[in-house]
């Protein structure tokens, strides 16, 4: 760590090891504030909220999608935060399921994405059409209506019939 100045020390250039182990410690609201502090510390807020390494356990946030785009809702300081999140917009898909901090989100069609909201990173799941025992059923005007799951790609029935 840099020599103090007038103006104080250089907090910027903490070591790597003390770095993590102060962030480590925050609670998920603190550690988004610290992520705006400089590039290093952004970068360490951003490997631990990804791998998941806290010291403490984290209380909950609420996770909901406004006009703009989306927000966690800190229930520890009862403050919301903006989620910068890829596309496609959340808004159009639902949350079918969430683990880890991870939100399993699928659109219309059934594409899958697992999204985390703290980090901003998604994972494009393989297309529900690609999976060679599943069938899409369309109605009248050709829109998905559901996906029949064969037990074999040549069975007459659909499992469960």
């Amino acid at each position: 760590m840099e020599e103090p100045t007038a103006a104080g020390p250089d907090w910027s250039n903490l070591p790597p090891d003390v770095l993590t182990t102060v962030l480590g410690d925050l609670e998920f609201p603190d550690l988004f504030r610290a992520a705006d502090v400089c590039t290093a510390w952004r970068a360490t807020a951003r490997a631990l909220r990804r791998l998941g390494i806290y010291s403490r356990p984290q209380t909950p946030c609420l996770f909901y999608t406004t006009a703009a785009g989306a927000e966690l809702f800190s229930l520890a300081d009862k403050k919301a935060y903006r989620a910068r999140l890829p596309d496609p917009p959340i808004r159009e898909r639902n949350i079918i399921g969430s683990s880890y901090g991870w939100l399993v989100t699928a659109d219309a069609r059934s594409e899958i994405h697992l999204l985390n909201p703290a980090t901003g990173e998604q994972v494009a799941l393989p297309s529900v059409a690609t999976i060679e025992q599943v069938s899409p059923v369309l109605d009248r005007d050709g829109n998905l209506e559901r996906y029949d799951l064969y037990r074999h790609a040549d069975d007459p029935q659909p499992y469960g019939c």
